[in-house]
């Protein structure tokens, strides 16, 4: 026991004397850096890495981008920041990667040095699949109902949503929309009413077939109204109003204000 106590005060003593010089030479190092002649030194070393840097011809050119189409290059190009003809070694990717993740229509992007000269930038944007009217804006929103910070790209075709907490119901109702294509085709907008429920409103936007949805079982509600479709060419007829609010009962309104 004696001699492994021995070896195991040895082991330590060395593990301390080479703590110690390390500690020293960082010291050191430190004071010298400090030091008057500390600064030229440093000075001369980064003098001396760039010019090997652009002897090398690793510096920067040029900046090749794919996958964007709503992101501008010239966007791309002020989030980077970067100078042509600076080493292409000092680029901060992760820095990089972060200022492009904040523009509006990026999802996903990496960003690589490929050597010798190019920054090459892949971006994934996000899909817009409705547009959230708000507040007299337009915003798109991308398939998980968040709002995309873009309301100056005009976008047509889209399923126009309205109401204060319409982004977040709305991936739910086009995915229930999308079972049922022979109304959805025929969807311009859909408004929130009451934070419960959706009216659809069909044909023209402001002045088309209005189809009030129950708060729940929207499916069951969009089969009544595709039944009757089949059956009796319902969405043909002269009607403002299709209400699918009750279950066991359908309340139509003509544009004369009638109820059937």
């Amino acid at each position: 026991m004696r001699k492994v106590k021995q070896k195991k005060a040895f082991i330590s003593g060395k593990v301390k004397a080479m703590v110690a010089i390390v500690a020293l030479a960082i010291a050191g190092s430190v004071g010298f850096l400090m030091s008057p002649w500390g600064r030229p030194v440093v000075e001369t070393v980064c003098t001396g890495y760039r010019i090997v840097v652009e002897k090398a011809h690793l510096v920067l050119d040029q900046v090749e981008v794919d996958g964007h189409a709503r992101t501008s290059l010239a966007d791309i190009n002020t989030a980077l920041g970067l100078t042509q003809g600076m080493p292409i070694l000092e680029i901060d990717l992760a820095a990089a990667r972060e200022r492009l993740s904040a523009l509006p229509w990026v999802r996903e992007v990496s960003v690589e040095r490929h050597l010798p000269s190019v920054l090459f930038v892949r971006i994934v944007e996000k899909k817009p699949v409705a547009v959230w009217q708000h507040q007299k804006k337009y915003r798109p929103l991308d398939e998980a109902g968040e709002p995309i910070d873009d309301d100056k790209t005009i976008l047509s075709g889209l399923l126009l949503v309205v109401g204060d907490d319409a982004p977040e119901h709305t991936p739910a109702l086009i995915r229930i929309l999308a079972q049922y294509p022979e109304i959805a085709v025929k969807v311009r907008s859909a408004v929130r009413v009451g934070g419960r429920r959706w009216n659809l409103l069909l044909n023209d936007a402001e002045e088309g077939l209005e189809v009030y949805l129950p708060e729940t079982d929207i499916a069951g509600a969009l089969e009544r109204l595709q039944r009757m479709n089949e059956e009796e060419q319902i969405l043909r007829r002269d009607l403002q109003v299709i209400d699918l609010r009750i279950a066991d009962r359908l309340i139509v309104r003509t544009h004369k204000g009638g109820r059937s």
